[in-house]
């Protein structure tokens, strides 16, 4: 693994780890399907949620009870999960080079399969399930070590 530099260092040991309680799915579903419901955007009923459309398929991340009352309005999909959101808690500049290489460095060197998601000022991780309590300990020792600097 690559050197971390000083700043990055500082950042990294500035991270904190956030589990979100519920778990979650990957769907994907046939790009010319049916609209997903307003239900699905609702704040009130919606924590965490990622709609991506591309030219070839919609993906979805959607908590599990929510995907359990949707999953019908459908006819063609794939499901992956059930699944947990890892959110790092810290705010990250388009400045700050290396971040999540630094993180990914540490769990594709623990062979952990993880899907990364970023957004404007949070990033965050998908893993399976069963992989969470070993992916939170490798991530939170990685932390501690950017604090010791």
């Amino acid at each position: 693994m690559p050197a971390l530099t000083k700043e990055l260092r500082k950042h990294l040991a500035q991270t904190r780890l956030e589990v979100l309680p519920e778990d979650y799915y990957l769907v994907s579903l046939p790009p010319d399907g049916k609209l997903i419901p307003g239900e699905w955007y609702r704040p009130a009923t919606t924590r965490f949620a990622l709609f991506l459309r591309e030219p070839r398929q919609i993906s979805l991340v959607v908590a599990r009870r929510k995907w359990l009352r949707m999953r019908n309005l459908f006819d063609k999909y794939e499901v992956a999960g059930p699944m947990k959101v890892l959110t790092f808690d810290k705010k990250i500049s388009m400045r700050v080079c290396g971040y999540m290489s630094a993180i990914g460095n540490v769990l594709v060197a623990a062979k952990l399969c993880v899907i990364p998601i970023s957004t404007m000022t949070r990033d965050h991780i998908l893993v399976n399930k069963g992989d969470l309590p070993r992916t939170v300990k490798l991530l939170r020792e990685f932390i501690e070590e950017c604090r010791k600097g």
